[in-house]
């Protein structure tokens, strides 16, 4: 039976979730050519093509968001091509988000196409497929994270090797990097001295040719002082709060590491605060347009004076009572209406709440990255 053409307009979206998998055989490419020979079969005409390759257990990816923005403006479109439910959806929001856009999904692969025109019995069983995908993307993130939990009750390290050690792929343990080893246990030798502050030890350890294991770059004085804090070098890590005994090889003693955080928990040498006077930085000469400065006299009097920055320009002291006086008849006669002082009011509001929404919104899309990026760890060490 030949089929219907249509030469309606489609989009179509590949995924794969990994690198790694799209080695394994679910590559673009793949998908690219299943739907595309589709399209041909049914007679859609692909106006726009969306990819997305990564890790994406959250909403957000790049290529699935274009695609949305794209179907909101483009009412001529109405119909997506893709290879399989578990590529498109992978959460329950997302398929309420497609389902809101009232299209037609073609899972190709599957032989189905869900609409609002589709037969309820065929909505169930599609969101049936929904719900199992959503419920494999949560078992396999529970049996990730069991499996590295199991792995640092066992004292072996999870994650990433830290600077100083390197990832046996093969034991799938961690290994004293013989390179950075030696390099971070002198690095930690010196600190307990007392002798150096965090950056003047930066920069010993550049000099003494340490660099980070990952672009062997120079390392910053953030990273440097995280790995001073980093009990993993004595043989024991932290794993999701709580110390383990590790199995690898410490790269110092317990007493070098206790030596490196009474250094850094030094009390700072504290300094004589300077006395703050009222008007300072906000007054300018008048006759020669440098900045007055504020001296304190006999320990009670204050004066401000011409810094005479472009030299001495006949301006002379006076007393902050008598600038107070001068100021408050400038001042006194400067009146706000109260509609612009509600106003100013509201603006200032507005902005506050705008601001705190931005900080909210940050906050909100840093989480997701670090989860993003968590989920790719637990991936990449849990087999």
């Amino acid at each position: 039976m030949v089929a219907r053409l249509t030469h309606e307009q489609a989009v179509l979206y590949a995924r794969v979730s990994s690198k790694d998998q799209e080695r394994e055989g679910f590559s673009i490419p793949a998908q690219q050519k299943l739907l595309r020979q589709h399209a041909n079969e049914r007679g859609f005409v692909i106006i726009r093509e969306f990819i997305d390759v990564e890790t994406a257990t959250q909403t957000g990816r790049t290529g699935f968001g274009d695609m949305l923005a794209f179907l909101r403006a483009t009412p001529s479109c109405r119909t997506i091509l893709v290879e399989k439910t578990d590529r498109l959806y992978r959460n329950i929001r997302d398929w309420v988000t497609i389902d809101e856009l009232d299209v037609a999904v073609h899972f190709v692969k599957e032989g189905a196409v869900v609409s609002k025109t589709s037969r309820s019995s065929d909505k169930f069983m599609h969101g049936i497929q929904v719900l199992m995908a959503k419920q494999y993307v949560d078992n396999l993130s529970e049996e990730v994270k069991k499996g590295l939990r199991e792995k640092a009750e066992q004292g072996h390290w999870p994650g990433v090797a830290h600077v100083g050690y390197i990832n046996n792929r093969t034991t799938r343990r961690i290994e004293v990097d013989p390179e950075r080893g030696p390099l971070v246990a002198r690095v930690f030798a010196l600190y307990a001295m007392g002798d150096y502050s965090l950056q003047a030890l930066t920069r010993k350890a550049f000099e003494i040719g340490l660099r980070h294991c990952r672009g062997n770059r120079r390392m910053t004085k953030s990273e440097i002082h995280r790995m001073l804090r980093n009990p993993i070098y004595t043989g024991d890590f932290l794993w999701l709060g709580k110390r383990h005994g590790g199995s690898h090889e410490p790269l110092i003693t317990h007493e070098t590491f206790e030596q490196v955080q009474a250094v850094l928990g030094g009390k700072p040498r504290t300094r004589s605060p300077r006395p703050r006077h009222a008007f300072m930085g906000l007054l300018t000469c008048g006759r020669c347009g440098c900045r007055m400065t504020a001296e304190m006299k006999k320990g009670r009097y204050v004066y401000y004076r011409c810094t005479g920055f472009l030299g001495a320009c006949g301006n002379s002291y006076i007393r902050q009572e008598e600038l107070v006086d001068r100021l408050g008849t400038v001042i006194e006669r400067i009146q706000i209406p109260s509609d612009i002082a509600d106003w100013i009011a509201d603006s200032l509001r507005e902005s506050q709440h705008s601001l705190e929404q931005t900080r909210r919104e940050s906050i909100a899309t840093l989480s997701q990255r670090r989860q993003a990026m968590q989920s790719n760890l637990d991936r990449g060490y849990a087999q």
